[in-house]
């Protein structure tokens, strides 16, 4: 396999990448920030005093609703310049490269834990919190059956 592309900057892809990768993390969260509401619901029926239970239920609402928008948004932010210009990717059968005007970064396929398929993208987790994301977008349809067929071949470490 040699797949060789010019993948433009896409922030949305970027957004959806780190709502994947954090999703485990905030998931937790957000099941903490309902035991929060529940109990704060729980003590404004039965204590004499709100003030405490409905502090515990706005932060279980923060929680629940704003902790995740709040950790992505800020991720997006955090991110190099040097991403916002794009960059090349080039496929074969033992690198996954992706070059940046100012940086490069190389995955070995033996290093690979598993290849999640969304309808927008592939990604190639090396990690819990390491993913490489491979869009489709910028494929060809040869290029995408020559990638499929490629990962179906693989043995994860």
């Amino acid at each position: 396999m040699r797949i060789s592309v010019w993948v433009p900057y896409d922030e949305r892809r970027l957004r959806r990448t780190l709502q994947f990768i954090l999703r485990p993390q905030l998931r937790r969260i957000r099941v903490m920030g309902g035991v929060l509401i529940v109990l704060g619901l729980a003590g404004l029926a039965l204590g004499p005093s709100p003030a405490v239970p409905s502090g515990v239920v706005v932060l279980g609402l923060l929680f629940v609703f704003a902790v995740g928008p709040l950790t992505v948004a800020r991720s997006v932010r955090l991110q190099s310049n040097v991403i916002r210009d794009g960059f090349h990717m080039m496929l074969d059968d033992e690198w996954a490269t992706v070059s940046y005007p100012l940086a490069e970064s190389r995955f070995r396929w033996a290093g690979l834990e598993r290849v999640i398929e969304t309808p927008e993208v592939w990604y190639a987790m090396f990690g819990k919190m390491q993913a490489f994301t491979i869009p489709k977008g910028p494929m060809t349809a040869e290029q995408r059956a020559e990638f499929t067929a490629f990962v179906g071949g693989l043995r994860p470490a």
